[in-house]
């Protein structure tokens, strides 16, 4: 039986320190990135069975991907390999105030652009406790958008309970075209993640953080509802019931990946039928994730206990 399932694509990310700039690095750093996967690892670190479906190019790169991700616990069994097409590249430039983050995405005509409705079995879903799924892959192409499309549907016959992360992104496609096309997708959904940014710029939904998730609630009929609200931790609505879980002070040496980690606590808690448990997962594994490079969790169960039982870590451990 799997615990998770979950599917999108994962690129390099080839990044330079925050001090330089992309237009002169000698270098880069280079990591493996991907929402879907991202959470695949994070859940498999928290000691769940999690399998990351996607399309990968065979070659030494989409090889590295999978050897990555697989390292990490997370089954890749089900990728499916082509000799065409490519590994999706993104390039990442660290700002420092008043300089902002930018971001250059190299994906068109990767190959997990190119999946379609039938690339995967959804039988795979009677396997499964949970669906995972972001607003990133349907917006790669109309192929991709209805596989995910596909895929709700069918978890919907299974009675597997969706996760459904917004992830709007705005080098992908706009406000308008995003909203028509996910609400759809939404309905119903067992959890809905939304960050406040994108409440209001998809959907219009703009306030307090108990009012946005309500008007999520009301709009989709999702059974539950959840966001991050920067250092103060996050919010969320199950049932008309509103749970908080406090931040913690953290040195943030990488930013990429902290949405991903805090969806992957929140569906732990999900998994252990505790949804105020998981928001408080999902803080604390976001805080943790704020201090490594890179977009993967790569720390266990027990830091993440550790910091929950504590706050802060003010000592070496030893």
């Amino acid at each position: 039986m799997l615990d998770l399932i979950t599917i999108g694509e994962s690129m390099l990310r080839l990044s330079v320190p925050p001090e330089m700039l992309l237009a002169e690095a000698p270098h880069f750093h280079v990591h493996i990135a991907g929402a879907e996967s991202n959470v695949a690892v994070a859940v498999a670190r928290m000691g769940y069975k999690t399998r990351w479906l996607s399309r990968l190019t065979d070659n030494l790169l989409g090889q590295r991907i999978v050897r990555e991700l697989s390292s990490f616990g997370v089954d890749c069994s089900g990728v499916v390999w082509t000799t065409e097409d490519r590994v999706g590249t993104y390039y990442l430039e660290f700002g420092a105030l008043p300089r902002p983050t930018q971001i250059i995405y190299d994906r068109s005509h990767s190959a997990a652009s190119r999946m379609q409705a039938d690339t995967f079995d959804t039988a795979q879903l009677s396997q499964a406790r949970m669906l995972h799924l972001t607003g990133i892959t349907p917006a790669l192409s109309d192929g991709c958008y209805e596989l995910v499309a596909a895929w709700v549907e069918a978890a919907r016959q299974h009675h597997v309970p969706v996760v459904f992360d917004v992830n709007f992104r705005a080098l992908l496609w706009s406000p308008e075209i995003c909203a028509s096309k996910l609400s759809p997708l939404l309905e119903g959904v067992d959890l809905l993640i939304c960050g406040q940014q994108d409440a209001a710029t998809v959907f219009g939904f703009k306030g307090e953080p108990g009012h946005v998730l309500r008007a999520l609630r009301d709009r989709f009929g999702a059974k539950r509802a959840a966001m991050t609200v920067g250092e103060a931790g996050a919010v969320g609505l199950e049932s008309d019931t509103i749970y908080t879980a406090d931040g913690y002070p953290a040195e943030i040496v990488d930013r990429i990946g902290a949405g991903d980690a805090f969806a992957a606590g929140v569906i732990c808690g999900l998994l252990e039928n505790d949804f105020a448990l998981g928001l408080r997962y999902g803080v604390a594994m976001s805080a943790l994730q704020l201090t490594l490079s890179g977009d993967l969790f790569r720390l266990s169960r027990a830091d993440v206990l550790r910091l929950m039982e504590s706050g802060v870590a003010r000592r070496p451990l030893r």
